[in-house]
């Protein structure tokens, strides 16, 4: 590459030189935005500029050997093909310091450039990106220049956006993230700006006080129509501080914080007022805490249209990642618009872990759920081979009646493959149709009811320790003799609590009527109730985060679960290890005797005697086949004669049925970006009725629960007030005075 000035004798180039061509450049001068033309300045001419070997870096390397310093402003031409160059036009143009081309670019995209050769033809050629980022430093490769532009800042969102800084010339992408980097700046420098000019063609911002210079224009680019640049910019700010910014509000502090409620969604109000302080010195009202958090909810969960609108593509999804789960959604139709009604979900691991390591007795149990839009959970837990707690199956409902159990139950028949109920036992509470679902589906099948439940009936018209626990040692007794001294006991106390307890078929509730095949003795149905403990938080989210945040939960437990087995020391579980260390205690009290064909007489130290089959292993008393551990007489022969009590433990508590209810894994899923589009009709949301008050979250206790806040107080329970005005019963003397002053 040569430099020729304006009057020496221009180049010629060869045949061979087909590739090679001259650039003109301009140099000295300003360049005039308005009009689009060069101004002034001399005109320096590069021969022998090869296009097979184009270089950004070489436009710096003309700049030097021209005398100029670096950074400069760049502006590129092509010639056009109807444009022609002569020398004498050129030199003529000079004279009045215009330059005579008709069009000047600013374009950031690489110029498809024509070069003309010595017969007048045009050479088309192309520039690949690793040309144009080439850094070779030979001699042959300085002698191309490529296309000439002006090079521009440009505004990172990513990284600019925390402290914004301005020049004239910055580029922004568009007019939205400039008026961000206006707010993000008069945040960080504490000073109140206001939008003098805002549209979408320019933006003018100037500071609120009128002694201050300071100021900010930019506007849109020919080009695109849709980067901003900036054109006028007064740095300089000779106001005052100030401490309370319009720009500060709810949706602002939401996006800002999103992270901080993303790691923590329990950030409270004190530690965002001081965050807020520490980073604008903005005090923060509790209603605007109120309004952030909510926005920045949405921002996370988005928003509840949005999430009913995506179940056809998370049930997708959901079956994609963990193949052979039940996914199953009933929707109502408002004209051509699907309405959620509900939705049931039983994921592959969990129904082969149950089928293959589990107990055939299963919890069922609903609660509320807390959100937006109100409903039910549903949830079948089964029980583990350590007596812990095996979700089965969930489903969300619009309300708990017969017609939701019996959906969901028949979803769940299918799923467990329940074609004979003669095998399976269940136990609930006496919820609301759940009882004559199960006596249509499974009509031979042992339905035993939670005594707790049962016993908050019995007391709202028995009241009393000495009944309640009548009540509990006539469900405890495991013969039906036990059971018949137990209820003659508490007829003799109260006669009315008899009678109300002889219409309960006891085969729902004493353990002396239940079955021994499911090898568990269980009255409560507190494993339904952990689980709905342990997904409390999820209950008030929107749909697919409910349903998200329980999936979670049970993939977590089964790869936690599946790491615990590896740690155990026995054949058994810790739970029922714990067990048979304790019934070895209660031995103590007792003597065995040596029968004959291992048939043992054991007397306890109530000189009550039972009969125990070491080989058959039976008890008279039926706590061993109920449950499947040895009861105390049963241990006390085995200690006596020096056997391990771990192989007289049924299979179903050993250590490798435990490994076949947590082996299946719980599969993640994918973002929501990159779930399928099933390109089903979105689902709308149900109809919202806002209640009065504020939304009860807390459950409401019973009159003898005791608080678990720490509470150093006990409520009062039974206890009769009187008013100390009027002697009446059933108030106090406040209440008294305003019943008297209501109107009549």
């Amino acid at each position: 590459m040569t430099i020729r000035r304006t009057g020496e004798e221009e180049c010629h180039y060869d045949e061979n030189e087909e590739e090679a061509f001259t650039l003109r450049v301009h140099h000295h001068g300003r360049f005039n935005e308005a009009k689009n033309e060069y101004i002034g300045g001399e005109v320096t001419y590069f021969d022998w500029v090869c296009i097979d070997f184009l270089s950004l870096l070489n436009l710096d390397v003309i700049a030097k050997d021209l005398g100029y310093r670096l950074p400069l402003s760049y502006y590129w031409k092509e010639y056009g093909e109807n444009v022609e160059y002569e020398q004498e036009v050129e030199d003529a143009a000079m004279e009045d310091c215009v330059d005579p081309t008709s069009y000047w670019e600013q374009s950031f995209e690489i110029p498809e450039m024509a070069s003309e050769d010595r017969d007048g033809s045009e050479s088309d050629m192309h520039l690949s990106e690793g040309e144009l980022n080439s850094v070779d430093g030979s001699e042959e490769e300085r002698r191309h220049t490529p296309w000439v532009r002006k090079t521009y800042p440009e505004f990172n969102a990513e990284t600019d956006l925390k402290d914004p800084k301005f020049q004239v010339g910055q580029v922004f992408a568009s007019a939205d993230l400039f008026r961000k980097a206006v707010r993000a700046h008069a945040l960080k420098q504490r000073r109140a700006v206001v939008f003098e000019k805002n549209d979408p063609n320019r933006i003018r911002v100037g500071c609120k006080s009128e002694n201050c210079g300071w100021q900010i224009f930019a506007s849109i680019l020919s080009e695109d129509r849709r980067t901003f640049k900036v054109k006028t910019y007064t740095p300089l700010h000779t106001c005052a501080m100030v401490f309370k910014n319009g720009f500060v509000n709810s949706n602002m502090l939401g996006r800002k914080y999103v992270n901080q409620w993303r790691v923590n969604p329990d950030w409270n109000f004190a530690g965002f007022a001081q965050q807020l302080r520490d980073d604008y010195s903005v005090d923060a009202s509790l209603w605007q805490y109120y309004r952030a958090r909510k926005h920045a909810k949405k921002l996370i969960e988005g928003t509840v249209k949005e999430q009913y609108a995506r179940i056809w593509d998370y049930c997708a999804e959901l079956r994609r990642m963990n193949p052979g789960s039940t996914t199953q959604v009933k929707c109502s139709l408002d004209g051509d618009i699907p309405v959620f009604q509900r939705i049931y979900i039983c994921l592959a691991a969990l129904r082969k872990g149950w089928l293959e390591g589990c107990r055939r007795i299963i919890g069922l149990d609903g609660c509320f759920i807390k959100g937006q839009h109100r409903g039910q959970l549903l949830t079948a837990v089964g029980v583990d081979p350590n007596n812990q707690m095996y979700p089965i199956a969930y489903a969300v409902v619009e309300t708990e009646n017969r017609e939701t159990w019996q959906w969901f139950l028949e979803l769940l028949k299918v799923d467990l493959n329940i074609n004979n109920s003669h095998g399976i036992a269940w136990i609930t509470d006496k919820q609301k149709g759940l009882i004559d679902a199960i006596t249509d589906l499974f009509p031979n099948s042992e339905h035993r009811f939670c005594v707790k439940h049962l016993h908050n009936n019995f007391k709202v018209y028995h009241k009393g320790l000495l009944l309640k626990q009548t009540l509990w040692g006539a469900a405890t007794a495991a013969t039906e003799q036990r059971f018949a001294q137990k209820m003659a006991y508490m007829r003799e106390v109260s006669a009315s609590a008899y009678e109300w307890m002889t219409d309960k078929d006891p085969r729902h509730w004493s353990r002396a009527f239940f079955k021994e095949f499911p090898k568990c003795d269980m009255l409560c149905n507190n494993y339904c109730e952990g689980f709905n403990s342990a997904i409390l938080e999820a209950r008030d989210k929107p749909i697919i985060t409910l349903l998200e945040m329980i999936r979670n939960y049970l993939m977590k437990r089964m790869a936690k679960k599946r790491v615990e087995v590896d740690k155990w020391h026995h054949l058994v579980g810790p739970k029922v290890f714990k067990f048979i260390e304790k019934v070895k205690l209660e031995t103590s009290g007792c003597h065995s005797d040596f029968c004959g064909n291992n048939i043992f007489q054991v007397r306890n130290f109530e000189q009550d005697q039972f009969v125990v089959d070491i080989q058959n292993r039976t008890c008279a008393c039926r706590r061993w086949q109920l449950v499947g551990i040895p009861c105390v007489h049963a241990m006390c022969v085995i200690m006596t004669s020096n056997m391990d009590p771990i192989q007289f433990v049924d299979d179903c508590y050993k250590k490798d049925r435990y490994k076949l209810a947590y082996d299946p894994v719980i599969y993640g899923l994918n973002g929501p970006s990159m779930w399928p589009q099933t390109g089903d009709t979105p689902i709308r949301c149900p109809e919202f009725k806002k209640q009065r008050g504020r939304p009860r979250k807390a459950r409401k206790l019973q009159s003898d629960e005791v608080r678990q806040d720490g509470t150093t107080r006990l409520r009062k329970n039974y206890v009769l007030i009187h008013c100390r005005r009027c002697g009446q019963v059933g108030h106090n003397k406040k209440r008294g005075r305003q019943q008297k002053k209501t109107p009549k």
